[in-house]
């Protein structure tokens, strides 16, 4: 594949989900002042030969290909008419070819669902599965996507203690400095949680959380948010950050501070064991949540 070292990727099939994120794409490519390829991706199943209404593989010319990737330009050069924007159309699987042109990439751009159910099925799997596997950066357009990140729209940013949110933190504040957006640090705290991660939790399902383990728990998630709040000011001395912390699931704590954001920011691994399965949750729970475009950050790369 040809590289796309410096680029901003953003996957096209002519849906309109596609389209939304090709406009996202090419305003923040506009902004940071970066090409954007646009790439639509034939995959395989879609030419496996069927009774009615699937074109055979070896009937689908080039020209055909092409097409599609073609158009998502012209969109994309409506709202970006001062940058490098280039079609990219290939055979292959859409999740695979999407982690591939990730490891030259700045950011990878995709959709929330494709043309109809079936596809919007398969998409919900290619977000999960690019967001999971992604060299750079991966953001899945949902919500109010009309505006990028800036003063009236902040940039908000899930954390634990750990490696990935540690990624995710660095890599919002960076977003929310050269946007002008004002940084949310945002944790959530559940006493159940703690109770399991020790090893202390009552046998009865029913009953309720001790309060000294609620406020170890608030105590904990405080520090967190206070620490990362640091960093991010630290990095990016003059950048307005503020800090929620709020008892809850993770993932609904961040959804309710994305109202009005420009960008969610989450990473996409946890701190090992079960709680790296619960903070996977997190970040896939986003997806289908929040009111607003989410980032997905690795946190080892």
């Amino acid at each position: 594949m040809k590289s796309q070292a410096g680029r901003i990727v953003v996957g096209y099939d002519g849906s309109e989900a596609a389209a939304v994120a090709v406009d996202w794409a090419a305003a923040e490519a506009q902004r940071r002042r970066c090409p954007l390829t646009v790439i639509h991706v034939i995959d395989h199943i879609e030419m496996t030969p069927a009774p009615i209404g699937v074109t055979p593989w070896l009937e689908v010319s080039d020209e055909m290909i092409g097409r599609i990737a073609a158009d998502g330009v012209t969109r994309a050069r409506k709202n970006a008419d001062s940058i490098d924007v280039t079609p990219l159309a290939i055979f292959g699987h859409v999740a695979h070819a999407l982690i591939e042109a990730s490891h030259d990439a700045e950011l990878v751009v995709l959709g929330t669902r494709g043309r109809g159910d079936v596809a919007a099925v398969m998409l919900g799997s290619v977000s999960l599965a690019v967001s999971t596997h992604a060299r750079c950066p991966t953001v899945v357009i949902r919500g109010d996507s009309s505006l990028l990140p800036g003063p009236h729209r902040p940039v908000v940013v899930g954390v634990d203690d750990s490696p990935g949110a540690e990624a995710a933190l660095y890599c919002a504040a960076e977003t929310a400095a050269d946007a002008g957006a004002r940084l949310i640090v945002v944790s959530g705290y559940h006493p159940a949680l703690l109770q399991v991660w020790t090893g202390i939790i009552t046998s009865t399902a029913d009953s309720q959380p001790d309060p000294g383990y609620l406020e170890d728990s608030r105590s904990a998630a405080e520090k967190v948010t206070a620490d990362a709040a640091r960093r991010a000011r630290t990095a990016h001395p003059g950048l307005t950050v503020t800090e929620q912390v709020r008892q809850g699931a993770p993932a609904s704590v961040i959804t309710a501070a994305t109202y009005q954001a420009g960008l969610a920011v989450v990473g996409s691994r946890g701190r090992g064991g079960f709680s790296g399965l619960l903070l996977g949750s997190v970040s896939h729970r986003l997806l289908h949540t929040a009111l607003c475009p989410v980032s997905v950050v690795r946190g080892v790369l």
